[in-house]
């Protein structure tokens, strides 16, 4: 996924950028694709954030996975609403970048 994402920043929840290939080296990525708006994904956030603080949260730090979030949300503060709101300490593509397309 490095391969991919690298030269390129990703968002944390609080705002932060930090820059792909340092955040996501030797890590297995999962690209999670969802909107704030969307019944299902609002329904399965929850859930894949407990996921994630467990995985997370048993691994030997830096934990080996990571999440970025892929926003379908219709604005960048609908995205931002949605991260702050329900979802676990993953990563996000930032709403401007053209990959989210």
């Amino acid at each position: 996924m490095v391969d991919v994402l690298g030269g390129r920043r990703l968002v944390t929840r609080e705002g932060a950028l930090v820059e792909a290939e340092a955040a996501l080296q030797n890590k297995v990525v999962a690209l999670y694709f969802a909107a704030g708006r969307c019944a299902p994904s609002r329904d399965f956030t929850p859930l894949l954030c407990d996921f994630y603080t467990a995985l997370v949260g048993a691994a030997r730090q830096p934990a080996p996975f990571e999440i970025v979030f892929v926003s379908a949300d219709g604005s960048a503060q609908e995205m931002l609403d949605f991260m702050r709101q329900q979802h676990g300490a993953w990563l996000a593509l930032p709403f401007h970048d053209p990959y989210r397309q």
